[in-house]
């Protein structure tokens, strides 16, 4: 067994280098400065009158500094610049009267005393919502639409639940449990709008004291809202000269469950610009109770990926790195190396990332660090993601750090440059500017994406954008 630290990776902005997302905007930047990029974010509100003219006050106040949270970790809690033209981003948000879109209070009230259940209650929300979303992208067309949600009426619709209904397929008596949730629900009906859009609580304008602190708050916000706006808050550092994309594949089942997994993937640069892509459905396999998919879906899947990314960035890679949260059959391999075969990619990694109960102590009181590395054999790997963070000076967590599994199936890269680049990845999550996430935005956003599509009807064409998924 081998044991190394891996440095913490950097990333890129405007005009400089730093491990951190918020000190890095802070000091040099987003890193799109000096391309085409929103400058200025035209929004649209739609909620209630109050609930919009809460958060419409907050976001004025955001336009000038925020204290950070007092703390014996300064570089945990960073005090947040203020969104204007002047100072980080460099941007800000315009809007007038015409782009809010208010729901009465008693439209709200209707809804609940017309509805005969939570997800009778969820879909009618939904509807309500639905049409002034509509209403704005027909006739103003902002960069992002913010939802906002009262926190009273957001305690009955939010989270998810299911309800029993009837299906023809099966006998008279039984039924399936069909998942009800309000932002996923809303998330994939909107999409046909062509405009991302942010569900944003009210709450967040005084956070108690479970919630973020008002600055990480603002910091997770306005990262959020420039990159649904198409902007680059930050890049990945370039360790190659090689043009590298990496892909995120992941399984869902249908919201009843009953119907069989279907694949999708999501491809990224090292700028965060990528696609996403619904496969088709495929099998359990017997032998190890996993999805997989068959060399020709295999083949097809990434082919028509590699298809829409070129058409997204002009440029195929050199590179192709596949982050996958299973193990990888016979058939999936031989598919993948065919596409790369076919599309002259110089170099193919095919890596599975997983959750495990290996753990390693330090003496004390202390978890191991981020970017500790253990390499069983040239196959087999774990990797801490989270830790003991230097930069932060703690362990930013709750509960004992655990790692992630690494499984090399297929490789021409070295594992510890795959560790590294899994390391990397881990900090391109633009809903937390807190760096020290557990998995990959590959693995990340393959789970987050497949929650909304279950959602998305089958004739219904998907986003291609991550935007319209976070």
């Amino acid at each position: 067994m081998d044991i190394k630290l891996l440095e913490e990776p950097f990333l890129q902005f405007s005009s400089g280098q730093h491990v951190c997302p918020r000190a890095g905007i802070y000091n040099y930047t987003v890193s799109d400065i000096n391309n085409v990029r929103p400058d200025k974010i035209v929004v649209g509100f739609v909620g209630s009158s109050d609930s919009i003219g809460t958060l419409i006050s907050w976001i004025k106040q955001c336009r000038s500094h925020i204290d950070a949270k007092k703390s014996n970790q300064p570089n945990l809690f960073t005090n947040f610049p203020g969104f204007n033209s002047k100072i980080a981003f460099k941007s800000e948000i315009a809007y007038d009267e015409s782009y809010v879109r208010k729901i009465n209070h008693s439209t709200f009230e209707q809804v609940k005393k017309s509805s005969d259940d939570i997800n009778d209650l969820i879909t009618k929300s939904v509807e309500i919502y639905l049409t002034e979303i509509k209403f704005l992208s027909k006739n103003k067309n902002p960069d992002v639409i913010l939802c906002v949600l009262d926190e009273q009426f957001t305690k009955m619709i939010y989270g998810t639940s299911t309800v029993e209904v009837e299906n023809s397929l099966l006998d008279e008596d039984e039924t399936l449990e069909v998942e009800f949730n309000f932002r996923r629900l809303l998330k994939a009906r909107a999409m046909e709008y062509n405009i991302p859009i942010q569900i944003v609580r009210d709450r967040i304008v005084k956070p108690s004291s479970e919630m973020q602190d008002q600055a990480t708050i603002a910091w997770n916000f306005f990262t959020a809202l420039y990159y649904k706006a198409s902007g680059t808050p930050w890049a990945l550092k370039k360790t190659t000269n090689n043009n590298t994309c990496f892909a995120g594949i992941s399984f869902y089942k249908s919201r009843d469950k009953s119907t069989t997994q279907t694949s999708v993937t999501q491809i990224f640069n090292e700028h965060g610009n990528g696609v996403i892509l619904r496969g088709t459905p495929v099998k359990e396999s017997k032998k190890d109770k996993q999805p997989h998919l068959s060399e020709q879906q295999a083949f097809d899947l990434i082919y028509n990926s590699l298809t829409e990314y070129y058409e997204a960035v002009k440029i195929f890679p050199q590179r192709l790195v596949i982050h996958k949260s299973s193990n990888y059959s016979e058939e999936e391999i031989e598919g993948f190396q065919r596409v790369a075969r076919e599309m002259k990619i110089n170099s193919i990694d095919l890596v599975t990332i997983m959750p495990t109960n290996f753990r390693l102590y330090r003496e004390k009181d202390y978890p191991p660090f981020r970017g500790t590395m253990i390499s069983l054999d040239k196959q087999r790997h774990f990797l801490y993601t989270r830790g003991f963070v230097e930069y932060y000076g703690t362990y930013p967590g709750r509960y004992i750090p655990s790692p992630i599994e690494v499984r090399l199936f297929s490789y021409d890269e070295s594992p510890e440059q795959i560790c590294r680049e899994i390391l990397m990845l881990t900090k391109m999550n633009w809903n937390n500017t807190q760096f020290d996430r557990k998995f990959p935005i590959t693995i990340d956003c393959s789970r987050n994406v497949g929650e909304i599509l279950k959602y998305v009807e089958s004739d219904q064409k998907p986003q291609i954008k991550y935007s319209f998924y976070m």
